[in-house]
């Protein structure tokens, strides 16, 4: 699997202290990033900390966590990444992804979920060990708790000067899985609400052990049903025993929201706490990393460099970034605003919030370079349009690949091709070359035609 070394560097490790009054959680963040000269991201008291304690726990566990693990890699598991933490006006974000890229956790801390005294707008990695996830499982409803993100290490029981470094290899899928899976649950829309009780006894339902048996999950009067068929209204669900994380914290929710997208199968799952959310993504299968699934590879295809540049010049850590008043400001039309941040997704500068309904600014710790070398399918489509083997026409496209014709119409769902890749895969796992090809082409006509 391809790899690249990252290397975090902390000037401590992040320390839980905790006395008769007060708790205070000073995570260390990746000296690489300097929020400002303060050396501070965040400092702020937690109003619901038993919520806050338990969401973060569970990013770090989901981080930690490796829910399908293939034969040949059993002894190549990759050591655990450091969760990703966001401060912008009017939220803070700990987000993460498991080491199959099957899931995704996000906890999400709104107004009123802290009482701020300073925030510098910033990304970075946090240093999040076991035994910090350890001391989280104590934190009661009336602690007096703080949290401190900070390059400096201020609070820590540790000498500040000590650098703790970790050299851990990140597979370039897990990176692109971050990307990924933010177009994912741009797809999205919701299903279902189930209230606390409800969702309670539903989790408690889900099998102990590892089960990726297919099940379908619909609610009715508040109640949600499990099936093994189909029924109208259901999201699938395969590998349940993901979701068993949500079970320690259903407890302090208002109930469990759910999401999905039913052309690629993923689901997302939502703890709503007033003023903080949960989020768990998950892909429809546990051995399917979402790395795989293409969806940004048309946003690669269909954007053109002067948009992205015109969209990218408007990002200023908005919490939602609204497509009408970006494509007002730069003069685009909303679909060509939409394929710009889809491609801004894939190089990590945005993520997309399913409570808010839009995407969000944000900037990636990590070194994305490498991840065009991992689109094969975007660069076969690249040298299809570069030989002239696309040709379009009025209500279809041909494209010619290794003396095979094939076919690419769109009918009421997107984009269909006669290729045997679209055969097996349909539109779960993005588009095939050819689409793409013909995606790429089309952009390429609407420049000549501008210019």
């Amino acid at each position: 699997m391809p790899a690249t070394d990252k290397t975090y560097r902390y000037s401590a490790a992040s320390g839980f202290l905790a006395n008769a009054e007060e708790a205070r959680l000073s995570l260390a963040s990746d000296c690489g990033v300097s929020p400002s000269t303060s050396g501070r991201f965040l400092s702020a008291r937690v109003l619901y900390p038993d919520v806050t304690a338990k969401g973060l726990r569970a990013v770090s566990e989901t981080v930690a966590a490796r829910y399908y693990v293939p034969p040949a890699m059993l002894t190549r598991i990759l050591r655990e990444a450091d969760p990703v933490a966001t401060v912008s006006p009017g939220a803070v974000r700990f987000e993460g992804f498991s080491a199959c890229c099957s899931v995704y956790a996000r906890m999400d801390l709104m107004p009123g979920a802290l009482d701020v005294s300073h925030a510098s707008n910033g990304t970075t990695n946090v240093d999040f060990g076991a035994d910090l996830r350890g001391a989280l499982a104590n934190v009661g409803r009336e602690a007096e708790f703080h949290l401190d993100i900070e390059v400096d290490g201020v609070g820590i029981t540790r000498d500040a000067k000590t650098i703790v470094e970790r050299k851990v290899p990140l597979p370039l899928r897990w990176i692109r899985g971050f990307s990924e899976v933010q177009v994912v649950q741009a797809q999205m829309r919701p299903f279902f609400h189930l209230p606390r009780v409800a969702a309670q006894r539903f989790l408690r339902a889900l099998p102990r052990g590892k089960d990726d048996s297919v099940q379908w999950v619909s609610a009715s009067g508040g109640v949600a049903r499990l099936s093994s068929r189909l029924v109208e209204g259901a999201v699938m669900l395969r590998g349940g025993h993901r979701l068993r994380i949500l079970e320690t914290m259903i407890s302090r929710s208002n109930g469990l929201e759910v999401f999905s997208a039913p052309a690629t199968g993923a689901s997302a799952w939502s703890l709503d706490f007033g003023s903080q959310r949960f989020w768990l993504v998950l892909n429809a299968e546990p051995w399917r990393g979402f790395s795989g699934d293409g969806g940004t590879l048309s946003g690669l295809a269909a954007s053109s460099v002067n948009a992205v540049a015109a969209v990218r010049a408007q990002l200023n850590w908005q919490d939602r970034i609204d497509i009408a008043t970006l494509a007002s400001a730069t003069g685009l039309d909303a679909d060509t605003v939409e394929s710009a941040l889809a491609e801004l997704a894939a190089r990590g500068l945005v993520g997309f919030d399913l409570g808010q309904g839009g995407y969000f600014h944000r900037v990636l710790p990590f070194d994305l370079a490498p991840l065009d070398e991992l689109n094969p399918r975007l660069k076969a489509a690249q040298a299809l349009c570069d030989t002239g083997a696309v040709t379009l026409g009025q209500s279809a496209a041909s494209v010619m690949s290794r003396d095979v014709v094939h076919t690419v119409e769109r009918d009421g769902d997107g984009w269909r091709c006669t290729c045997a890749w679209f055969a097996k895969h349909g539109r779960q796992r993005g588009p095939c070359k050819h689409v793409l090809a013909v995606e790429m082409q089309l952009e390429r006509s609407a420049c000549v035609k501008t210019n």
